[in-house]
Formats: C-alpha cells, sequence, structure tokens
C-alpha cells in the first residue's frame, strides 16, 4: 500500500511557527532534534499544550514526568529501538509508563485538556516501523530520583526525550516542565488523616467487651459466703464421719 509524505497546509504551517514562536518567548525549549549530524525531519516532537507539562513529585522517592506533545512522522519506515528520558537532577533515565493501574493515575491526568487521552508511549515502543501520521497526546515517564528542595512549585525545568533508530541515529528533544508537589501533599494529608482516625478509635467502646451497670450483680455478704456449702465429687452426697480402731465409739443407752 503506497504512502503519502505528510505536509502541512499554509494554515497549519503558521499555526505551527505561532506556536513555536511564543514557546521561545517564554523561555520554553522547543521540541526540536538537537542532533544536526542526522537528520532531523524522519521524526519531529511538538510540545504543546506547554502549560500542563508537568514532573510531579510523589511518594517513596519516585516522579512522573506529563509532557502533552505532537509527534509527527514524515518518513516511513523509522523504528525506534531505545527510548528514555532525562531530567536535569540525575543520570538516572525516567523510562515510558503505562500508569494506568498506579493509584496515581487520575491526579497526573486530572489537569490536561485532551479527552479522551492518547498516550504516546505506544507509538515510541512498538516492534513495527513507524508510518508517516501526526498524533497529538501524552509522554509519560516514570522513575526514582530526587528532586531538589530549592525547586519550589512551578519551578520550570527541562527534561529531555532521547530516542535511538534502527541506523542507531540519535535524536533529543527538549521540553519544558513545571514541579508539582500537590499529589505528594494530597498522599501525605490522606495519611494524616487515616493515622488520626485510627487514634480515635484506638480503645474506644468500638471494641471493647461491654462492662456490668452498678446494681445489675447481687451483693453477697460474708455470712452468706460462709454459708454456701462445698462442692463434692457427687450431687447430694453426705460426708460421714471416719472411725478409726482408736476410736471410742460413745455410749447412747
Amino acid at each position: 500500500m503506497p504512502t503519502q509524505r505528510l505536509r502541512l497546509n499554509t494554515t497549519e504551517d503558521q499555526a505551527y511557527r505561532a506556536r513555536l514562536s511564543r514557546l521561545e518567548k517564554l523561555g520554553i525549549p522547543v521540541g526540536c532534534a538537537v542532533d544536526s549530524r542526522h537528520k532531523p525531519d524522519r521524526l519531529t516532537f511538538e510540545q504543546t499544550p506547554y502549560e500542563f507539562a508537568r514532573i510531579y513529585e510523589l511518594p517513596s522517592g519516585e516522579v512522573a514526568a506529563v509532557v502533552p506533545a505532537t509527534m509527527t512522522v514524515l518518513r516511513s519506515g523509522i523504528l525506534i529501538t531505545h527510548v528514555a528520558m532525562m531530567t536535569p537532577w540525575e543520570d538516572c533515565p525516567l523510562d515510558l509508563w503505562d500508569p494506568e493501574g498506579s493509584p496515581y493515575y487520575k491526579d497526573l491526568i486530572g489537569g490536561l485538556c485532551q479527552f479522551p487521552l492518547t498516550v504516546l508511549n505506544p507509538w515510541l515502543e512498538r516492534d513495527v516501523p513507524l508510518r508517516p501520521r501526526q498524533v497529538e497526546g501524552v509522554i509519560i515517564a516514570h522513575g526514582y530520583i530526587s528532586v531538589p528542595p530549592e525547586c519550589h512549585d512551578e519551578t520550570l525545568v527541562t527534561v529531555k526525550l532521547f530516542l535511538m533508530d534502527e541506523r542507531r541515529n540519535e535524536l533529543s528533544f527538549g521540553f519544558g516542565v513545571r514541579v508539582d508537589r500537590s499529589v505528594m501533599r494530597k498522599c501525605e494529608r490522606q495519611q494524616r488523616e487515616r493515622r488520626a482516625f485510627a487514634q480515635s478509635t484506638k480503645g474506644g467502646e468500638l471494641f471493647e467487651p461491654k462492662r456490668g451497670q452498678p446494681g445489675d450483680q447481687k451483693s453477697v455478704s460474708p455470712g452468706e459466703t460462709l454459708k454456701q456449702p462445698r462442692a463434692s465429687g457427687k450431687i447430694g452426697a453426705t460426708k460421714l464421719p471416719v472411725f478409726s480402731a482408736t476410736t471410742k465409739i460413745p455410749n447412747f443407752k
């Protein structure tokens, strides 16, 4: 089946250039390939909308980068063999992530305006070459790194998407994201609420045995306690006196 080269019309080209200009004025890196030794027009990424790009700090030392972007494949036959996302803080890469089974998934995509949401991760991890197409969606990466404490909320940082194709060409795309600790604060608040609830129910009447009220039991005097018969092996048995050989039998005459 023949394939057509993807071309932008005049209106689309003007809109594309306007978005790039707006991003550059804001100091946000545009999604252009920075390795000029290889042909960058086989595959390009454009970050849009830039205001929703975030890097979330999560519990247990986890982070998640959420980058809305448009992927444009201009030539058929490109096969992505390796993909990773790097942060400016550590050399440990973030891996592309399928977070639908994560408890944080709804929090990560809650600020996005694109519904239904298209995750671009499968396009970058497929086993067959890409064909010319343009897909708008979001890249989600995940890893275990530490966000420096001096990076407050809304701090703008750059993450880079590194790709390697079947020719071992390396491409790099930069995206501006803002630090976001809202999910971390939400989890910490929920933990405090659970601990407070557990402490409020601990030692309470919910799990305590019922106690008798004053006056429910009949008081017994010491005299009555002495009058109570001792328990014997047989019911109604009478204890008979024991006579030995030296015992003097009384005379009843």
